[in-house]
């Protein structure tokens, strides 16, 4: 655990979380906890893979090798006892350039694709940008927990939607999505014959009881409508390497993906890329195991530290995924009072929760707290001060 207490600067190393304070916020003094990668290092053994590949001065168009393949198949099996036929992956840089694939390859234009706001802002432009429909299925708060709306969700299967894009485990929110709730859905795309594309790049980081379910698994008639979407690249923050796979239902919808993926010159990763992907798979178990302990005990501290204060802003308790959502409503400050203060005199940087969807995401804030915990607090505090203050002053 103490190797998550070191603060390591990004100045200077062009990390998107510092390069876009001033453009997004306002200023270089923002405390940025908002872009999804965290500010711990990733595992002592990827470096060295990395490091080891890197002395071989070549970088030449590569391939992956069998070793790779191996143990992405035991991540899966013994993290989340579903066994994958390693001959249906299909590689590509990120789980949104694969999205964007699938919905070219297994949807056409005016086709009704289904999303759960609040959800990750390019689920709206994956549908919207090849000109599909965007149904939207906003997930309902209640008694403190975002469920789904099944009764609307089938209503929309059944007036024709060809897509279902699932957040799985869900961000913003934090939900992960129970066997129960896993069947439903898989229930109703069965009987409505409904792709579903499962985004379970959160898959590795839940929390207590709570355990990710990767939705093919749930039956054999679901796997057959099911595109699988996974990386190592949140778990073990290597998304700048920009490596994920998807496990395609059978060899035939493969090829027809595949496809598509050569068509945008996607299929190939970069060299370091597999090596990290191989490095972490293989030797990272015991990192995450620590990590999740640490993501815990932040979320932890930063719900305890806002529900005892008196600004009003409370969060969702995360089941999973190093993000927390926000809960500004009871502060009775609008969505623009609360982004004002939050930058020019809290001066920490969040995501933007009408980004997540205008309605659903009003008076919300998204924070990214995979970080040192002394950076999580000083976050939280500053929040607290500005907040607490604001409500002084009133």
């Amino acid at each position: 655990m103490e190797q998550f207490n070191r603060i390591i600067s990004r100045e200077n190393t062009g990390a998107v979380k510092l390069e876009f304070r001033e453009k997004l916020f306002g200023s270089n003094e923002i405390l940025p906890m908002w872009v999804a990668d965290m500010d711990l290092a990733a595992p002592n053994a990827v470096q060295e893979a990395i490091q080891k590949r890197a002395e071989h001065n070549l970088y030449g168009y590569t391939m992956h090798n069998p070793d790779l393949i191996e143990a992405i198949k035991n991540w899966i099996r013994n993290r989340h006892e579903y066994t994958i036929n390693t001959e249906l992956l299909s590689f590509s840089p990120g789980v949104i350039p694969s999205l964007h694939a699938l919905v070219q390859a297994f949807t056409n234009e005016r086709d009704q694709i289904v999303i759960q706001p609040p959800v990750y802002p390019p689920f709206y432009s994956v549908v919207r940008n090849h000109n599909r429909t965007l149904i939207e299925n906003e997930l309902i708060i209640d008694e403190g927990k975002y469920k789904i709306n099944f009764e609307q969700l089938e209503q929309q299967f059944k007036n024709g939607a060809k897509a279902f894009i699932l957040c799985s485990p869900h961000n913003p929110v934090g939900r992960v999505w129970t066997k129960e709730e896993l069947k439903k859905i898989a229930d109703l795309c069965i009987e409505y014959n409904v792709f579903l594309f499962s985004d379970e790049i959160h898959a590795d980081i839940a929390f207590d009881h709570n355990k990710h379910i990767p939705s093919a698994s749930i039956s054999r008639e679901i796997e057959q409508l099911t595109f699988t979407l996974m990386a190592p690249s949140k778990t073990f923050n290597i998304a700048g390497l920009q490596g994920s796979y998807v496990i395609s239902p059978n060899e035939y919808l493969k090829e027809v993906l595949n496809k598509q993926l050569m068509k945008q010159g996607i299929m190939m990763l970069n060299t370091f890329a597999y090596v990290a992907m191989q490095a972490s798979y293989e030797s990272g178990a015991q990192w995450l195991e620590e990590l999740n302990i640490l993501i815990k005990k932040n979320a932890d501290f930063v719900i305890e530290r806002l529900h005892t204060s008196n600004t009003g802003i409370r969060v969702f308790q995360p089941e999973g995924t190093y993000l927390l959502w926000l809960d500004f409503r009871s502060t009775d400050l609008s969505h623009e009072e609360i982004k004002n203060l939050l930058q020019t005199k809290a001066k920490v940087g969040l995501n933007d929760g009408q980004s997540f969807g205008e309605t659903s995401g009003n008076l919300f804030m998204r924070m990214n707290i995979a970080s040192p915990p002394s950076i999580v607090q000083e976050g939280v505090e500053r929040i607290i001060h500005t907040f607490t203050k604001n409500n002084n002053m009133e």
